[in-house]
């Protein structure tokens, strides 16, 4: 039995020496969460906000790099595509293509002339009674059921 206490001294020996050891390792975690927590409430709002800031910085810079990359593409390819516009017109002016054709003048403006008169001429011939008649059309008076008018026709 002297064998079996002094198994059970030593094992019950060891447990303490453990026990002590984590109550110490305990200690010393706390030690140095109090610390840290002390140092994060002394800590200054420009710092925080430094870290912070290069913290992201470095998650997220290579991500905005190319994001920054592909919009000065597009800006140049926008550049790039006026630029082109720009110069096929020049080449269209270049070839006349923007020039008026005699012809399109000639017929268009007398054909736009009579087509305006047309539409202008009859309403202005029948607001009166004197352009009615000398028109050679009939002016009719005003009544009760229908307004005045101006008719004329086939002889």
């Amino acid at each position: 039995m002297a064998d079996d206490d002094k198994a059970l001294h030593e094992t019950l020996d060891l447990m303490s020496q453990v026990v002590a050891s984590i109550s110490d390792r305990l200690d010393t975690q706390s030690e140095t969460l109090d610390r840290l927590a002390a140092a994060q409430v002394a800590a200054s709002p420009d710092r925080v906000a430094g870290a912070t800031a290069q913290a992201v910085r470095e998650a997220l810079g290579p991500d905005l790099l190319k994001i920054v990359s592909v919009l000065e593409e597009l800006g140049g390819g926008k550049a790039l595509l006026r630029e082109r516009l720009r110069a096929m017109d020049r080449e269209e002016a270049r070839q006349g293509r923007w020039r008026t054709h005699p012809a399109a003048v000639v017929v268009g403006i007398p054909l736009a002339l009579v087509l305006l008169l047309a539409l202008a001429v009859p309403r202005a011939v029948a607001q009166t009674a004197l352009t009615c008649r000398a028109t050679g059309g009939a002016w009719y008076e005003a009544s009760e059921r229908y307004p005045a008018a101006c008719m004329f026709q086939r002889p």
